[in-house]
């Protein structure tokens, strides 16, 4: 018998593999062993804390995905790649982007892991689907409720009084008058075998007016027992146990189902989380963006009564509004943001700080990992939730198309009984209960049961329907495991092509950054004129938007190409997976 058992309550642990990006490289080739973060589910029923602070530093978080990654050799690479400056004059906004934006009372530092392992623990949506396993556990013992034995009782008094035909019957009174009472008690129930048992013991007293009821106020015991066992129908498989089938594998399916929506969720808040992260990054860039625009406007403020002519003044103070007006919007977005990922972590800690400022202590960075399309997907088929769901609703098909079958079989029982009695005047009832082991030898009896339905047509359809649900389940496995693939293969595709993009577009900023430059000498130098100087600013002034554009582009760059990390993983379902105490 095939069993599923859920972890214990208490102690039921999820593990999460996830990326982290850091600033150093990643050897491919390095076979080292997957660090997991274990993290405690906690329900209603049970508040299990970790077992220790939940940390992870870079390093052993990168050798999470030693084992799959391999080189970039399929990447595209320029054939001459101009010179970059350093990381940091690039993505000069990494660094700035985890310290305090505006003046909140209180600051809450926050990386992936730390959500991860929050939602878990706190979300109402993972809680809520967390309790379907446990619901689905509760038919199993449900299901092995039914081989329970009864304990029984029965009691009765009869007074009667009829009239009788002829004087033979009494001997003499024209009613027969009989007072009887009986009890019995036993136990009686159904074996894993599909046969069914009872035996009990049975007392009584009686007495009548019949002159031929002899002695009078008898007392009576019976000790008896029976069983029924099938031979035919219900031998091989029994309906009670199939339900107790049915439901471990239903459970198991719940399971699948909840490991689905941690993973569903766990994804969303790492987009939250980036989306953070690039709504943070992208205030600076435009507090920069604005700043630029103001040194210009009040250098030439100051230069007014000089040399400058009023429309650059007032093409400048134009810019400053603009960027002034983007830079609000971008305000509102970072605390958008922040509400979004508080409901979707659902923290105490979160909500009793509702006004404090969330600090990204996770930066998006560019590590070069790739993965095996095919070892990928074959790791997909393996740890993707929709098909082990799938997998068990096959299992708990077979088991009830088994039962079907065996419907349709007549039905033959072996029926076996035996029994003890003893009997005594005087109401006696305790001598005949003695007597009933003592007196006399017991009785016996067996026989045969014998059931067809003619044509049994329920039974047959019964059967036909279970193989079409079967054929259903298996084309939906098929096409499941088509759309995984699917996932995969494009998953990994955006991860190359966003590790590409981000490349690209760092090498393109770093030339826009030149050309400021140089537009900035140039005006420096020609601003004056006359005739050269709204020319030069407006180039200038261009050329900053360009920049800007080109800032915003490489950051979306880079924290796309984090969550097609993520995205990787999610396809791949090694997002999360669920360990047993003990286990390895």
């Amino acid at each position: 018998m095939t069993s599923v058992h859920l972890p214990q309550l208490h102690i039921l642990i999820v593990t999460l593999a996830i990326f982290v990006s850091g600033t150093g490289n990643v050897n491919a080739q390095t076979d080292a062993p997957a660090t997991r973060l274990l993290l405690p589910r906690v329900n209603t029923l049970s508040a299990a804390p970790a077992r220790q602070p939940i940390t992870a530093t870079t390093s052993q978080m990168l050798a999470a995905w030693a084992s799959d990654t391999g080189p970039l050799a399929s990447l595209p690479h320029p054939a001459v790649a101009p010179a970059i400056p350093p990381i940091g004059q690039i993505e000069w906004w990494v660094a700035p982007t985890s310290t305090p934006l505006r003046h909140a009372s209180h600051t809450i530092p926050v990386d992936l892991m730390m959500l991860f392992s929050l939602t878990v623990q706190h979300s109402a949506r993972v809680q809520a689907v967390a309790q379907t396993p446990w619901i689905s556990g509760t038919q199993i013992e449900q299901a092995r409720g039914v081989y329970d034995p009864l304990i029984y009782s029965d009691s009765d008094l009869n007074s009667t009084s009829d009239p009788v035909e002829n004087t033979l019957t009494t001997g003499g009174p024209p009613r027969l008058e009989d007072e009887l009472l009986g009890t019995e008690a036993g136990l009686r129930g159904q074996t894993e075998s599909g046969g069914s048992y009872g035996f009990g013991q049975s007392i009584g007293h009686k007495n009548s007016n019949s002159t031929f009821f002899l002695p009078n106020n008898q007392g009576s015991a019976g000790l008896f027992a029976n069983w029924s066992q099938p031979l035919l129908q219900g031998r091989h498989i029994d309906a009670n146990r199939s339900l107790i089938l049915t439901a471990q594998f239903d459970t198991a399916a719940a399971q699948a189902k909840y490991t689905d929506a941690i993973l569903t969720q766990l994804f969303d808040v790492a987009n939250a989380y980036w989306s953070l992260y690039v709504e943070r990054a992208n205030l600076l860039i435009r507090q920069r963006h604005l700043d630029r625009a103001q040194r210009i406007a009040e250098q030439l403020k100051h230069r007014q009564s000089l040399d400058s002519v009023r429309s650059q003044v007032l093409r400048a103070q134009a810019a400053v509004a603009n960027r002034r007006a983007e830079l609000s919007l971008a305000e509102a977005n970072i605390k958008n943001q922040e509400s979004r990922l508080r409901s979707l972590v659902n923290a105490p800690s979160f909500s009793e700080s509702g006004q404090a400022e969330l600090l990204p202590t996770q930066p998006a960075v560019i590590v070069p990992v790739d993965f095996n399309i095919e070892s990928e997907v074959a790791v997909a088929i393996q740890r993707r939730p929709e098909i082990l769901e799938l997998h068990e609703l096959v299992n708990a098909t077979q088991v009830r198309l088994n039962l079907a079958q065996d419907q349709t079989r007549p039905q033959l029982n072996l029926v076996l009984q035996g029994q003890l009695a003893g009997r005594q005047g005087s109401s006696d009832i305790a001598g005949a209960w003695a007597n009933q082991f003592t007196d006399g030898r017991p009785g016996f009896g067996g026989g045969l049961q014998y059931l067809l339905p003619y044509r049994n047509r329920t039974a047959h359809s019964l059967v036909r329907q279970r193989q079409y649900e079967l054929t259903q389940l298996t084309m939906l496995i098929r096409e499941k495991t088509g759309n995984i693939r699917a996932e995969v293969e494009i998953s990994i595709r955006n991860l190359r092509a966003s590790h590409a993009a981000a490349i690209s577009r760092r090498e393109s900023l770093a030339a826009v950054q030149a050309e400021i430059k140089y537009l900035e000498d140039r005006w420096q130098l020609l601003g004056n004129d006359p005739r050269l100087g709204q020319l030069q600013l407006d180039d200038l002034l261009n050329g900053q938007d360009r920049l800007l554009r080109e800032e915003l582009a490489l950051l979306q760059s880079i924290t796309q190409y984090n969550r097609s990390l993520i995205e990787v993983q999610r396809a791949t379902g090694a997002l999360v997976s669920f360990s047993h105490p003990g286990g390895n």
